[in-house]
């Protein structure tokens, strides 16, 4: 079993990065709604929602909501009537983890850098982080689309440790997906693995993450 994070040790990183969805806010709710909306709005039987698995890019997500085998440029047309409804939310069911606020504060207030790396898009994630009042915590919010440019989680990384002049040895990373944990030990970084997001906690822990986080309230407290 992985070892549980504990304060302590995160005080000794310089920089911390955090993923978004699943990790800081619990953002199901508004993506369902947005889709549930989409799909009646182009005339689509409502598929399966419990296939709906929150993380991967947004194309995946549809392709795998579907049930897999359905043409891209139908894929790409949900994906855009989608992206027009849920960057109009105004995230009222995106609500942050417990202990989350707390745990930024008490971050920001030692001096540490502080950044997130998400697959969500710009205008969505400053929409929603400005909603939960968390933006001004950050000195880099970097998305799947910052600068025009598309970028997978460990180039987003990459890029945020340039950007901020951080050492990867001083700095951890916390995510709830299998491919967090991978582009973290990409770049170097000590990661973090998030078990009450949206990831299947089995399989983060066979991904070999250097800590475990089971909630954030314990994790202040320790």
């Amino acid at each position: 079993m992985c070892e549980v994070i504990t304060y302590s040790r995160l005080d000794l990183c310089d920089s911390v990065i955090f993923d978004l969805d699943g990790t800081l806010c619990d953002t199901i709710g508004d993506i369902e709604r947005s889709l549930v909306d989409t799909f009646s709005r182009c005339d689509y039987p409502l598929p399966d929602m419990k296939r709906l698995r929150v993380g991967p890019p947004l194309a995946v997500m549809i392709e795998e909501l579907l049930g897999g085998n359905v043409d891209r440029t139908f894929v790409d047309k949900i994906a855009a009537e989608y992206r027009e409804n849920y960057e109009t939310s105004d995230y009222g069911i995106s609500p942050l983890y417990c202990g989350v606020f707390e745990l930024l504060l008490k971050l920001k207030s030692t001096g540490k850098k502080l950044a997130v790396a998400t697959l969500k898009r710009e205008a969505s994630t400053l929409r929603l982080v400005k909603r939960r009042e968390i933006a001004a915590f950050f000195d880099t919010i970097f998305c799947c689309d910052t600068s025009g440019k598309m970028y997978t989680k460990d180039q987003m990384l990459a890029e945020i440790i340039s950007q901020l002049n951080i050492n990867p040895a001083n700095t951890i990373f916390f995510g709830d997906s299998v491919s967090d944990i991978a582009a973290g030990k990409k770049n170097g970084i000590a990661t973090i693995a998030v078990l009450f997001g949206y990831g299947d906690p089995t399989d983060l822990i066979a991904s070999k993450p250097d800590y475990i986080c089971n909630n954030y309230i314990d994790l202040l407290q320790s």
